[in-house]
């Protein structure tokens, strides 16, 4: 007798093949069975899902929910409710472990990106972290990546150090420990602390360990904007040398071309690359607006050394005019600077999350909207505005972050989409009023892009979710419907399955997601959580 049973279906199976209708047997958290009929068989439950899709669980290949286990309410839900059944956490360098307890900068740094977590982190090794993810209840199903900020971190901190070969080696031991503990892969963060200022030697010495274990290296590349060309090319230049299976994170520039460049030449850069030999891929979310910490809109010589030392400039009358001096107009062209406030404005820099009481009615505000009398005058609004975040940053102590409206063009999207070395990834960041990608990216990319403007069918669609992702992170037993397969499926109506685009309530449900099954078990029905705790770590 089967524990479950899904009938009526129109069963995607990941691999990209045609649709076909199906019935599927569940039994032990396993699909026992798939048939074209299996309604005269026993189960102890029965979904009938006439005119629904049955798919393989979402895939989200970029994920920062390293530390969801440790929270509670909807941002607990947020992937349950889109279909994810899977995430790979520990992206842009940005990791939660390791750490040692000294490392108090490196915690404050994160915690916009990755919230507060437990109260005491306590992971001097990367399996440590492990070890407690995997006896926390998880949502859903977690794999990781170790972050190359939280090694230089322990090595090196927070400032502009070039290693010594000695330093190398012990960071490629941090690394190496990692992967033996379970680690998928590692991921870079070179627009951010500390690995803006890791020189490319560094990146091939640890990514080398790396392909040992025939690991994946995940990066965000050190500049999506004027240097994007020669940040691309250091790391298609770190897959080759290395060895090691490449996936850029996130890949794309800007829509302001003054600061960007096109999709078709993003994707020329690849594809040759791969002619050669690398083992490239990338990944997308499908939305126009961008998020990230709000210290990224300095200037990269004021973020150096992390949040005590951003502070220190920050109430410093002249480093605070030398700011106001880099962010009028298009500001100058530092190495890896992504200028946002120059590519869209300030009335495009909404702030998203805080985490002091007085400072919440910031949150869903744009950077213009906190200065309404600062009148016409365009001197006196920018000397206002830069003062107003600075003032928020030194009363966050930095934990704040940001959205940027209107940073991407909806061509680029769509070209990218097309591509088929693209995989979907949420980069969702669980803090605040967050992105809405955090809750919507994969209803919003089946029923817009994939239904309504037929970007891809059906079957690509999800293949770039289910197969392709399980594939490329060798994810056992997971990312396909298949006999003996680990029951990760949904169940969701094609001509519903939508979501509202909110960004002042960006948690609102996604509609259309009938059922979420996570190793066997149900975690949503009919847009009811059933369970948050179905989930497991899934170790290399």
């Amino acid at each position: 007798m089967f524990d479950l049973v899904i009938t009526g279906g129109t069963v995607i199976d990941g691999t990209g093949t045609a649709p076909y209708r199906g019935d599927i047997g569940i039994k032990d958290g396993r699909i026992a069975e798939i048939a074209q009929n299996l309604s005269s068989r026993e189960a102890a439950l029965v979904i009938d899902a006439p005119h629904k899709i049955i798919a393989p669980g979402f895939i989200d290949v970029h994920s920062h929910c390293d530390l969801v286990s440790f929270m509670s309410g909807p941002i607990r839900e947020s992937r349950i409710r889109q279909g994810v059944t899977t995430e790979v956490i520990g992206q842009c360098g940005l990791g939660s472990a390791p750490h040692l307890k000294e490392m108090t900068d490196w915690r404050t740094y994160l915690a916009p990106i990755l919230g507060q977590g437990p109260q005491t982190w306590d992971w001097p090794e990367f399996g440590m972290f492990l070890e407690e993810l995997e006896q926390r209840e998880k949502p859903n199903n977690m794999a990781a990546l170790i972050g190359h900020g939280a090694v230089r971190a322990q090595v090196l901190g927070l400032n502009n150090i070039q290693p010594s070969a000695e330093q190398i080696t012990a960071m490629s031991r941090i690394v190496e420990n990692s992967m033996a503990q379970g680690a998928l892969g590692i991921s870079y963060g070179l627009a951010y602390l500390p690995g803006m200022f890791a020189p490319k030697e560094e990146l091939t010495a640890l990514s080398s360990v790396v392909a040992d274990y025939n690991g994946i290296m995940m990066i965000h590349i050190r500049s999506h904007s004027r240097q994007v060309r020669e940040s691309m090319a250091e790391a298609l230049a770190v897959a080759k040398e290395s060895g090691v299976k490449l996936q850029i994170s996130h890949m794309r520039s800007y829509a302001n071309r003054d600061f960007g460049i096109s999709a078709e030449e993003l994707m020329t850069m690849v594809d040759k690359t791969r002619d050669q030999g690398v083992n490239v891929t990338f990944d997308e979310h499908p939305y126009r607006a961008g998020s990230t910490l709000l210290s990224q809109i300095l200037p990269p010589w004021a973020k150096e050394g992390g949040s005590s030392d951003i502070l220190h400039r920050l109430k410093d009358p002249q480093l605070r005019a030398k700011i106001k001096a880099d962010l009028r107009e298009q500001g100058p062209d530092y190495p890896g600077w992504d200028n946002f406030v120059g590519m869209v404005g300030w009335s495009n820099i909404m702030i998203s999350s805080v985490s002091q009481p007085e400072n919440k009615w910031m949150e869903g505000k744009t950077a213009a909207q906190l200065v309404p009398d600062a009148g016409n005058n365009a001197e006196a609004f920018l000397s206002k505005v830069i003062d107003t975040l600075s003032e928020l940053l030194i009363s966050e102590n930095c934990r704040c972050s940001m959205v940027m409206q209107n940073l991407f063009s909806e061509e680029d999207i769509i070209a990218l989409l097309k591509h088929p070395l693209c995989q979907i990834g949420s980069d969702g960041i669980p803090t605040g009023k967050p992105h809405p990608r955090l809750f919507g990216t994969y209803p919003k990319f089946l029923g817009e892009y994939v239904r309504d403007k037929k970007t891809l069918t059906w079957s690509e669609g999800i293949k770039r979710i289910t197969g392709d992702p399980a594939l490329r992170l060798n994810l056992p037993d997971r990312g396909f419907l298949r006999t003996g397969y680990q029951a990760d499926i949904v169940v969701f109506d094609p001509d519903k399955i939508k979501v509202q685009e909110d960004y002042t309530n960006p948690s609102l449900p996604p509609e259309g997601i009938d059922y979420t099954l996570i190793n066997g078990q149900i975690a949503l029905s009919k847009g009811e959580i059933l369970r948050t705790n179905a989930g497991t770590l899934i170790r290399r």
